[in-house]
Formats: structure tokens, sequence, C-alpha cells
């Protein structure tokens, strides 16, 4: 069994999936274009909010397993160890410090990775890398990524062109959407298997989280 996070991403990737066959039922036989970019520019839209989504549930799901295994904040990754006690100096609430008593750092811990979580203004690999070196203390995870940082930040700024020019963004033909589902997805795929990977190395016990992650087109 993959990570929940990524159960959340495929299933989200049925509207895509949905968009794509929609297209192919629209567009009919013979050459040229049908009118139909609002359809792939959707497909755009919602693979995107799909890899967002998951990137930031995967971060809150890795953070909680973390806090769940390691018995000592002290004992937690020092990049995760330095960001909760700034977000703890940082804060307005007086009685801030008096949460982290007993196990209650636990819960700090979880709190503070769905509020940046939650805070990712776009999932383009420098957000990406930032969310889970703080909440999880991975540097760099895109480093992961075989089709390189670059093309996931290219796929987002297109949603990013469609969000804010709309019909007067470039035309998003159906076989670039087809190459976007297939390479978002097989990051996706590495994402949750890195972070596995890693939890295992920096967890007592060396337990898998979640099973090895595959796609449903390899399974």
């Amino acid at each position: 069994m993959s990570s929940q996070a990524f159960h959340s991403f495929e299933y989200n990737l049925v509207d895509v999936d949905r968009l794509i066959q929609s297209h192919g039922l629209l567009k009919g036989v013979g050459q040229g274009r049908r009118g139909l970019g609002h359809v792939t520019r959707s497909g755009v839209v919602m693979l995107c909010a799909a890899w967002e989504m998951y990137c930031e549930q995967l971060a809150v799901e890795a953070a909680t397993y973390l806090s769940s295994k390691v018995r000592l904040p002290t004992k937690l990754p020092l990049a995760v160890q330095k960001e909760l006690s700034k977000s703890v100096k940082e804060s307005k609430h007086e009685l801030k410090p008096l949460q982290l008593s007993g196990g209650g750092w636990k819960s700090v811990h979880v709190d503070h990775a769905e509020n940046l979580a939650g805070w990712m203004n776009a999932p383009k690999s420098t957000n990406v890398n930032d969310l889970f070196q703080k909440v999880v203390g991975i540097a760099r995870l895109s480093d992961c990524w075989s089709i390189g940082a670059a093309e996931i930040d290219a796929f987002v700024e297109v949603r990013g062109d469609i969000a804010h020019r709309g019909r007067h963004a470039a035309y998003v033909v159906i076989g670039g959407l087809g190459y976007y589902h297939q390479q978002v997805t097989a990051t996706a795929v590495e994402t949750d298997n890195a972070v596995r990977e890693y939890l295992i190395a920096n967890t007592p016990g060396g337990r898998n989280p979640w099973r090895a992650t595959r796609s449903r087109a390899s399974r």
C-alpha cells in the first residue's frame, strides 16, 4: 500500500482521465482543432491541483509518522528541530513554549507542518523542497525526480499561465496533456518512494511507513 497522499492523488487523477476521454469523444474524426482548448486547459489545472494537494498531504503524513516514531524532539532531524524552535520563538502566543512539554511537541510539529503545507504557493521544486526540508528534514527532495526539477517547474508555469490568462494562454494539445499526466504521475511515484526510504532510514526500527509505490499502469 502506498502513502495515503498517493491514494488521494490517484483518486484526483480520475477527473483528469475523464477530461482526456471527453476530448477524444468530442474531437471525433478528421484533422484540425475542434475548439477543445477548454478541455485540455482544464486538464492541466486539475492535474496541477492533484500534484499540489499530493505534495501538501505527503508532507503532513510524513511529519506525522516521523513524530510518532521519535521519542524526543532532539532526535528529530536537525533541520526540523531548527524549524520547530524558530516557529515557537516567532509565535505571537506567549504560552506557545508550554505546548512543547511532555509529548506536546508532536502536536506542535504536525500542526506546523499543516500550516506550512497550507501556505505553499505553487508546487514548484523550490517550494516543495523547502516544505519537506522544514517539516521532515529531507534536503532537495526534487533530486529524486528523474525528469528533473525544471520539467515540473515548467508544467506548473503552464498552469499559472492558464490561471492568469484564461483563453489567452498558450494552446495545450491533447498530446501535451497526456505527456504532463505521465510525467507528473511518475514523479509522484518517485517522491512517494524517496520519502518512504528517508523515513525508514531516519526512524527507530527502520519499519516501512508504507509499501513501495507503483502507478496504476505498472500494477
